[in-house]
């Protein structure tokens, strides 16, 4: 599961991932982002007829279907095994509306036995050049005509570092897998779903993580053991 993420690093909202982004939708100029939380609006990266281009959207799919949406608290990640099945996930992904979700790293809650669960930070080995989660998005219409741009996270069963702290993990894309899973048809896209190690740094974090309004970046840095 992955219900806390950051997004951050000497890049802008114009320039998130050199080389790949073609053009810019409604750009989140600066951002910089240590304790993304489910409801915010993040940038997300969405195929379009100029190639791939950066959106700001909502945390939390809703359907084009859905009445009420607080359902969005429960889809702000999307199992791999059953997109094309559940209700609230099976449009998105029949409509290849797929995308990827730029992130430093995500944030995990371990019970050790303490009195409160411990957050650990999982971050890309392979410097500050955000991973690429695979997402699905949807449009939602308000009862007052207002248009609403959502996605979600898929997730994968854990595999390797991430292991010690959850059995499931977000799907980490390598830079092969972005323009197949953007803009290719739903059998290469899930070729793109299987699960795989990624090379990972894990380390607790300050539990101040724990509340959404908590920012900075304290928050990633690492907590020597008995601190907090």
């Amino acid at each position: 599961m992955c219900a806390r993420y950051a997004l951050f690093g000497p890049f802008n909202a114009g320039n998130l991932v050199p080389g790949f982004v073609d053009h810019v939708v409604n750009p989140l100029a600066g951002f910089a982002h240590y304790n993304i939380a489910p409801s915010l609006v993040n940038p997300v990266v969405v195929a379009g007829a100029g190639g791939p281009g950066l959106e700001s959207m909502r945390w939390g799919l809703l359907p084009h279907w859905a009445r009420d949406p607080k359902i969005a608290y429960s889809t702000i990640n999307a199992r791999a095994e059953t997109l094309a099945e559940k209700p609230a996930f099976r449009d998105a992904w029949r409509h290849g509306q797929r995308c990827l979700v730029p992130v430093t790293g995500w944030y995990e809650w371990v019970d050790e036995g303490g009195p409160r669960k411990q957050p650990y930070f999982l971050r890309s080995k392979a410097g500050d050049n955000p991973m690429m989660f695979a997402g699905l998005w949807s449009r939602w219409t308000d009862a007052d005509g207002r248009t609403v741009a959502t996605y979600t996270v898929v997730t994968t069963e854990a595999r390797g570092e991430v292991r010690r702290v959850h059995d499931r993990q977000p799907q980490v894309l390598p830079e092969e897998g972005w323009l197949p899973w953007l803009q290719g048809p739903a059998h290469a896209a899930q070729a793109w779903l299987q699960p795989s190690e990624v090379p990972l740094t894990v380390y607790p974090v300050s539990a101040a993580v724990g509340n959404p309004r908590h920012q900075g970046a304290s928050l990633v840095e690492p907590m020597a053991r008995g601190g907090g």
